[in-house]
């Protein structure tokens, strides 16, 4: 009898998490646009990627999967440089790609413009917990532009190094010439649930990077587990390329 009871009470548990999260929890998505420019001897070269990030509230301030908060969907910026050179704009940031917290990178962008406020014009809450009415383009710049690397084998995730946004290190690897021009952030339509979800309304997610850089596929499982060494390098993992 008490299994029973037991079972019964789980059963109802989890019938109200997944009634919070799919029917009752309030949350919203924005989409955006990041494209990456470079300037090369024969013309501009450029790549973009549509990221969706979509936050909910929290139902308690308990550690349950009901606290809320936000999830980044997409993939990495990859542009075709020509003559076998690519230059990736990680879904990450830092020094290293060590960064992959980037739910935050539009709100940064706009500098936190839209946050609701109080009477006194004090913030009342995150922006997470409100929908932006942010619009138009910005540049990435600094701590809010990815982190850019370039691969000399697109088949071998160990051949990979960043590139500094500085006109000598793209000349010095990629040749006379070649520089970053911009790096820029676009707000996108969303859509309506859950048709958004299918691509049947609103700008669609970006989605096909592995069939341009082969070993997302064939060492998946080996960069799904990476562990990083120090002192602190680049190292190649499969969530800077790759949410789902």
């Amino acid at each position: 009898m008490k299994s029973g009871c037991g079972s019964v009470l789980f059963a109802l548990a989890v019938g109200s998490v997944v009634v919070w999260n799919v029917f009752i929890q309030p949350s919203y998505e924005h989409r955006f646009r990041i494209t990456i420019a470079v300037a090369t001897p024969e013309g501009q070269r450029q790549g973009s990627s549509v990221w969706s990030i979509t936050c909910s509230h929290p139902l308690s301030g308990g550690l349950s999967v009901m606290t809320g908060g936000c999830s980044t969907v997409g993939e990495a910026v990859f542009v075709d440089l020509g003559h076998g050179s690519n230059l990736i704009g990680l879904m990450a940031r830092g020094p290293y790609g060590e960064g992959v917290d980037i739910y935050d990178v539009a709100a940064r962008a706009f500098n936190y413009a839209d946050v609701p406020r109080d009477i006194s014009g004090n913030t009342r809450e995150s922006w997470i917990s409100y929908p932006p009415r942010w619009r138009g383009v910005r540049e990435l710049t600094g701590d809010n532009m990815p982190t850019l690397v370039s691969f000399t084998d697109l088949t071998n995730p160990a051949s990979g190094r960043v590139v500094e946004p500085t006109q000598y290190d793209f000349a010095s690897l990629f040749g006379p010439g070649q520089r970053l021009e911009r790096v820029t952030l676009e707000m996108a339509p969303v859509g309506l649930w859950p048709l958004n979800r299918l691509g049947l309304w609103g700008t669609p997610v970006t989605w096909g990077i592995e069939s341009k850089i082969p070993f997302l596929t064939t060492h998946r499982t080996a960069l799904s587990s990476v562990t990083r060494d120090l002192p602190a390098r680049y190292q190649t993992e499969f969530w800077q390329f790759i949410r789902d």
